[in-house]
């Protein structure tokens, strides 16, 4: 080993040491911290709301239901680390005020999905804490919501023919804090240039709890939840009987899973920057470290942290931002001196802390669990599938796709020089375009041929 080399190596280990204290310090100060504000919504939840809200540092797992059989609530392990990490005397007195408060109230605060009350619908639709402008609540003026799906078309006809024989149908899913507009702003322009040899009906849709799309509070937006909305708010309403699959980052594990269900209607599964991890044991706390682990530095890593370890100051942060979203889209619009704002910008602040944190961790973190059996499934039945990967992703490791296509050498996976997790597409719109176009013909080839 050369002089340099040691050198480089022992400075980047005092670097970490030396970080390692002020992280157990302040981190150490959230978890007091994340309590006592646990204390403090409670109270003001009793007081907007008319009782205290549950959560996960007193709730028991038994308590929490969504409606899955034979003991599969699809609820991740991580949403009980909250209880874990606080002091037994911590947890007694969070139990204690939180009967008190509901003691008037007739029934305790945990989460439950069962037999939800219809006069609870406005209540567990819109929060204090949540936004209440238009655009955040239209979705509750339908007695029959569903998700938020923009279609196009590459054809140049007026009328919108989804005859699989004649044209070929492809859904589009984004991941974390983001919306249709991660699409339909990038990639669709490119799609829909004309005279392309064949016609595509394409669907991006925004996800339960984000964008446009409904945000229940009664709902605990498991890897299920996610995939019957987008059933339900596509491929029934569209009546598709084959289409292609394009999803990105976390939305790779719902396109796995809608995959899985609808194999024999699947034609071609792309996979953007997938967070992939071999299922085992611990595999959800191993996926919560590597991609949103505890780090102070850089800003954007802190608040993640925040975000994805901290139930109650993660409130916090979206009561703040979120629900005050109208204003600071206003300020940045004075501030750059133009009216249209990113979309990027806005899809940050389109969802709320119930949907956010329960999609984090029962899809993120839980769904990976999931995504070798269904891996298994596609790759048994001959499915093409496809993954994409920046080789600079700082969000998602480029190892989780090269890991991907060691367990499952079917698996093409394609890795794009100096791309990072969002520039895989943004920065390269016409070369990604023309993967997913080369993608597309291949598996029609392939069904041909299976044929």
């Amino acid at each position: 080993m050369s002089d340099s080399s040691f050198l480089g190596k022992w400075t980047r280990k005092c670097a970490e040491h030396l970080l390692s204290a002020p992280n157990f310090v302040v981190f150490s100060y959230l978890d007091f911290l994340d309590s006592v504000f646990c204390v403090i919504y409670k109270h003001l939840d009793l007081l907007f709301e008319g009782r205290a809200s549950p959560c996960y540092c007193t709730s028991k797992k038994g308590e929490m239901s969504n409606g899955g059989s034979n003991g599969e609530t699809g609820i991740s392990e991580t949403l009980q680390y909250g209880k874990r990490k606080k002091l037994k005397e911590l947890i007694v007195l969070l139990q204690f005020v939180e009967k008190l408060l509901n003691r008037n109230k007739g029934f305790e605060a945990k989460y439950s999905l069962k037999n939800p009350k219809r006069g609870d619908f406005y209540r567990n639709g819109h929060r204090w804490s949540d936004c209440g402008c238009d655009s955040c609540i239209s979705w509750m003026k339908s007695d029959d919501p569903k998700l938020h799906v923009v279609v196009n078309k590459t054809s140049s006809q007026d009328n919108l023919n989804l005859n699989p024989i004649s044209t070929e149908n492809v859904i589009f899913i984004h991941g974390m804090l983001s919306s249709s507009s991660f699409w339909t702003k990038t990639v669709f322009p490119k799609l829909s240039e004309p005279n392309k040899n064949k016609e595509y009906n394409m669907f991006a849709v925004d996800l339960l709890g984000y964008g446009k799309s409904p945000k229940p509070m009664d709902n605990l937006y498991t890897l299920k939840d996610h995939v019957e909305w987008i059933e339900k708010s596509v491929i029934s309403e569209f009546q598709l009987n084959s289409f292609h699959l394009v999803a990105h980052s976390m939305g790779c594990i719902i396109g796995l899973a809608l995959a899985a269900k609808h194999s024999k209607s699947l034609k071609s599964i792309t996979l953007v920057a997938p967070p992939y991890f071999p299922s085992k044991d611990g595999v959800e706390f191993t996926a919560m470290n590597w991609l949103t682990p505890k780090r102070l530095w850089p800003p954007v890593a802190f608040i993640s942290s925040i975000m994805a370890w901290y139930e109650h100051l993660g409130r916090c942060v979206c009561l703040l931002v979120c629900r005050n979203h109208r204003t600071w889209e206003a300020l940045l619009r004075r501030l750059i001196g133009s009216r249209d704002l990113n979309f990027i910008v806005l899809d940050l602040t389109k969802h709320t802390h119930h949907s956010g944190w329960h999609t984090t961790h029962n899809v993120l973190y839980r769904g990976v669990k999931d995504m070798d059996k269904n891996l298994e499934i596609l790759i048994k039945l001959r499915k093409k599938v496809h993954v994409i990967v920046g080789s600079r992703d700082k969000t998602v490791p480029p190892d989780c796709g090269h890991n991907m296509k060691n367990k499952f050498p079917d698996v093409e996976l394609l890795s794009i020089p100096n791309a990072g997790h969002r520039s895989v597409v943004f920065s390269r719109e016409n070369e990604f375009a023309h993967n997913l176009f080369h993608i597309w013909n291949n598996a029609a080839s392939h069904h041909i041929h299976q044929a």
